[in-house]
């Protein structure tokens, strides 16, 4: 009797997603960690911010559920839509009455249960767009205007709005990704090294023209001219940092989460986590960073190996390099290395907007690997079937 075998699928990357889940379960521990005393004396209840973040944690594993199921053809084909709902997003975080300014920034749409920032949405967008304009350039990427100066043109209006709200972090952040993006897709190197120049050149004269850009790189050169000031937190962060040494105070155990480190649930939540955990905690959030680098570029060369598809490809690499980057920033900021940025933890940091919008984004990177890893299963029916025939 001879029965019809069932049509094979792939599988997810679970290793990828065993570290995503890793590094999602310590945030909260560290959220609810570094955050009751605060929200005990805010609101009330010590567990209020670990709650929000358990209620964003649960949707942002429906949204990596949600993009598991969507096929990458379908992304290719409604790119420039996405695009053009983060170009609103962004447009309207910038309308009074509409965005919500708070210290200065207006980067938040609050709504009547949930507050949206939009530079979350336009990292992403920025990856698909690049990826998408790439993919119908990728016989021309060896003349300048199409290899560089179309990417660029639809990320610059993306640039251009964050830098209105201010946010010069997501900013860098993106002009960055999709320089290394170029780079990925072949664009020719000299044309790169003109974008290195340029780019730096605008970044500086960015730094120097608005006077809180300037204070924040005279603090990072010498945090020490206004320790109680402008120098205060990144101060206080490498004072946890020490404190916590090689093995850490213990979990529960830090200090300088006792109001004495700004946002420490948020920006600066490596440092609680060096404090608590020591040396050892923080070199293994890097390496699970450094692990998650290493499965997204796999998926990222495989998907073009296998399926010749320059969009696949380097959506899966653009998604790593700006959940990776942005980490790699944050975890710099905090050890002193780098000027503060306002960027989060990817996975850790408390905030609703970053965590589902980077779980999608995963959802996403999953889908890629779901589509490579089911071509050897279909090759290996094809053969099983032509030897049950023979």
């Amino acid at each position: 009797m001879n029965s019809k075998s069932p049509e094979p699928i792939g599988t997810i990357d679970f290793v990828l997603f065993a570290f995503v889940c890793a590094l999602v379960i310590f945030g909260m521990i560290m959220v609810y960690s570094s955050s009751f005393i605060l929200a005990q004396e805010r609101y009330g209840d010590g567990f209020a911010f670990i709650k929000k973040q358990l209620a964003f944690g649960t949707v942002g594993f429906g949204a990596l559920i949600l993009a598991l199921k969507v096929p990458v053809s379908f992304w290719k084909k409604n790119a420039p839509r996405f695009f053009g709902g983060a170009v609103l997003l962004l447009l309207a975080v910038l309308i009074p009455g509409v965005g919500s300014k708070i210290g200065g920034a207006s980067r938040w749409i609050v709504l009547p249960f949930f507050s949206i920032q939009p530079a979350e949405v336009a990292k992403l967008a920025a990856v698909f767009y690049t990826a998408w304009m790439l993919e119908r350039k990728k016989t021309e990427l060896h003349r300048f205007v199409p290899g560089v100066v179309s990417p660029y043109i639809g990320v610059g209006l993306l640039m251009m709005l964050l830098l209105a709200q201010p946010d010069f972090g997501s900013t860098a952040i993106i002009g960055i990704v999709v320089f290394l993006m170029l780079l990925i897709a072949g664009v020719r190197a000299h044309f790169l090294t003109l974008m290195v120049v340029v780019g730096g050149a605008l970044g500086s004269l960015l730094i120097l023209a608005a006077p809180y850009r300037r204070a924040r790189l005279m603090t990072f050169l010498d945090p020490w001219q206004d320790p109680l000031g402008k120098g205060f937190q990144v101060l206080q962060s490498m004072l946890a940092l020490h404190n916590g040494g090689i093995s850490g105070m213990g979990l529960g155990n830090g200090k300088e989460k006792l109001f004495y480190l700004p946002e420490a649930h948020n920006d600066f939540l490596f440092a609680v986590i060096g404090e608590e955990l020591g040396f050892l905690g923080a070199i293994s959030v890097l390496s699970l960073f450094g692990l998650i680098l290493y499965r997204g570029m796999k998926i990222s060369h495989r998907y073009f190996e296998e399926k010749n598809d320059l969009f696949g490809s380097l959506l899966a690499a653009g998604i790593t390099l700006a959940l990776v980057l942005q980490a790699f920033v944050n975890m710099g900021v905090v050890v002193g290395a780098l000027p503060t940025k306002g960027l989060t933890l990817p996975f850790l940091s408390y905030g609703g907007s970053a965590l589902i919008v980077n779980l999608f984004s995963i959802g996403i990177l999953l889908r890629i690997s779901k589509e490579l890893s089911a071509e050897p299963v279909r090759e290996f029916e094809a053969k099983r079937t032509q030897v049950a025939v023979s």
